[in-house]
């Protein structure tokens, strides 16, 4: 999950040219022993089209996807009792979390 997200991030962010390009990768453990991790892109963030379903299965907005990458994440995570979702960040760009 966690390489394939911040290729992504990379990714989205490679058409920024107005403003520093970031990439933020955080950890944060819950009252519930859980931990979350974040990875946070300073991109064009995700499009109101594309956001709900950006966990399908050969969905991609890229010209040269398959659309796989976030779909098998979830699977994963959620065959370990986690979670993953995704948000627009605070400012510009986007977020994709999950918990274990």
């Amino acid at each position: 999950m966690h390489r394939k997200t911040r290729l992504n991030a990379v990714q989205a962010m490679s058409g920024t040219t107005d403003r520093r390009r970031e990439l933020l990768i955080s950890t944060q453990q819950e009252a519930s022993g859980a931990v979350v991790v974040t990875v946070q892109d300073s991109g064009p963030g995700f499009s109101p089209q594309s956001f709900d379903r950006l966990f399908d299965p050969c969905y991609t907005t890229k010209a040269d996807g398959m659309g796989m990458g976030l779909s098998i994440c979830r699977t994963i995570i959620d065959a370990h009792g986690g979670r993953i979702w995704a948000s627009l960040a605070a400012g510009l760009g986007a977020a994709v979390q999950f918990s274990l």
